[in-house]
């Protein structure tokens, strides 16, 4: 039996394409405002580090490619090995394992996100990243009954649920107002400032302008709908939906959820996992 991973088709490539989009849309937008001052002649001396400051955005881009590709490697598992792209290791080489568990997800900043790790004899450190990959909850199982049950490899097959049952349950909703919320506020707030700039400005934007503000606005509205989600609850059924992209819709049974847990990273809103 050999399992291997797929790369999240939203959560990791979307979020590849949506970070460098938005960096090269910076350091594009500043490049444009210093070739057009340079072409008029009136360049201010801060000005002249317009285009190191743009190079080194482009350099973020390149760097949120690199460092998701490195956070999440293909990974295969069978009876015997597990490798992480090139690098292989024997079960009989593994010091400890923790199934759940928040961990450092290093990007520009390190920020916690669900993972099973994995610790080695000779000192080294694996983790497996939940929302990276798409079968991430396979090779989770795979470890529970493999290698930690020492049984055989059963693959759980969750029946979907019909949608006619979905629709026609009672539920209770918990959802909110976004526009309350602090995310709802940086959100439109911050899109509809953008707005009311340029249908206010007596000068036509420009198109390199209206590109950058595009662009932004987009992945600004992505990056926060993203997490906006809100669910309902029957006596049977779980359904998260979400606030702003409204065809994203999930339903599970409450006999197939394993684990609940509240909690609040950082700063952030409390959030139901």
């Amino acid at each position: 039996m050999r399992i291997v991973s797929q790369r999240h088709r939203t959560k990791f490539y979307l979020s590849i394409i949506l970070g460098s989009l938005f960096f090269i849309a910076i350091g594009t937008g500043v490049l444009y405002v210093f070739i057009n001052s340079s072409s008029k002649g009136n360049l201010r001396p801060k000005e002249y580090f317009m285009p190191i400051f743009s190079l080194g955005v482009y350099l973020f881009a390149f760097y949120t490619v690199y460092r998701y590709f490195k956070n999440a490697p293909k990974i295969q598992v069978d009876n015997d090995l597990i490798s992480f792209n090139k690098e292989t290791f024997a079960w009989t080489d593994l010091k400890k394992i923790e199934l759940t568990g928040k961990r450092s997800f290093q990007y520009l900043i390190d920020f916690p996100m669900e993972a099973a790790t994995l610790q080695f004899n000779d000192g080294q450190i694996k983790y497996i990243f939940d929302d990276m990959y798409e079968n991430s909850w396979e090779i989770k199982s795979f470890l529970k009954q493999v290698i930690i049950d020492k049984k055989t490899f059963i693959k759980t097959d969750n029946q979907s649920i019909d949608p006619v049952y979905i629709n026609t349950d009672f539920y209770e909703i918990f959802k909110g107002n976004q526009f309350t919320s602090l995310r709802g506020i940086s959100l439109w707030g911050l899109v509809g400032f953008f707005v009311y700039m340029i249908l206010t400005n007596e000068k036509i934007p420009t198109f390199g302008l209206l590109v950058f503000f595009t662009i932004f606005s987009l992945f600004w509205f992505l990056g926060h709908s993203w997490l906006m989600h809100y669910f309902k609850v029957s006596t049977n059924i779980l359904v998260v939906k979400n606030h702003n992209l409204t065809w994203r819709s999930k339903a599970y049974r409450l006999n197939d959820i394993k684990e609940i847990v509240f909690e609040t990273q950082g700063k952030m809103p409390n959030c139901l996992r």
